[in-house]
């Protein structure tokens, strides 16, 4: 019989007993328990992508409400739903090149890198297509808060190093090969992501030129 510390060590890692029984041997081989252990880790990443999803939802809803708008329940909705049949983990049929592999292995060390960005990403690209559609202005103070985060969230990621932004660049030239949800959340949010950028650094400048000739 199985030890009764695997059982409960199985169990919390959220296996039923149906499928500790059904997939746990009685002696089992170190290689089997690291396949076991696989298995199970990608279904608990999924789950975790699956309640990212509804956090980005969540937050794209109060941004629209803090800009004085109904959210689009629909369009959340499908969101949400196509998000639950696409993750991180689909990126694994992504062909990257050599040279994307080597710049991007430095920059994501582990897993868990990667999972914030991609994170990041999606909430910050929801909340821009939940403002672009409630009406929301690109100049609008909502939008500009919403490009301050992106504008951070690229610099942290490329450290305004050209290879980085080239490599990412890249990935987004070849964005018909993304997996499918992510796809169309770039492709329905980067029209207002790009106009809100734009206005954002342009006001940056503007502050940066005042500042200085302050100082002058």
């Amino acid at each position: 019989m199985l030890c009764l510390e695997q059982i409960i060590f199985y169990k919390s890692l959220g296996l039923s007993l149906k499928e500790i029984r059904d997939k746990l041997v009685k002696r089992p081989t170190l290689s089997q328990i690291e396949q076991i252990l696989k298995v199970q880790e990608i279904e608990l990443f999924k789950k975790i992508e699956d309640a990212h999803a509804s956090i980005a939802a969540i937050e794209a809803c109060r941004t629209a409400i803090a800009a004085g708008n109904y959210p689009s329940w629909q369009l959340l909705t499908h969101f949400i739903r196509t998000f639950k049949n696409s993750n991180l983990l689909d990126w694994s049929q992504f062909t990257f090149n050599d040279t994307q592999k080597e710049i991007l292995g430095k920059r994501f060390v582990n897993e868990q890198d990667a999972f914030d960005l991609y994170h990041t990403w999606r909430v910050l690209a929801v909340k821009a297509v939940t403002l672009a559609k409630s009406g929301v202005s690109p100049d609008d103070p909502a939008a500009q808060d919403l490009a301050a985060d992106w504008w951070k969230m690229v610099q942290e990621v490329t450290g305004c190093d050209s290879d980085q932004i080239q490599a990412f660049a890249q990935i987004q030239g070849e964005r018909a090969s993304w997996p499918e949800g992510d796809l169309d959340l770039m492709d329905a949010s980067q029209t207002f992501i790009e106009q809100s950028v734009k206005h954002y650094l342009a006001s940056q400048s503007i502050k940066n030129k005042e500042g200085g000739s302050g100082v002058l």
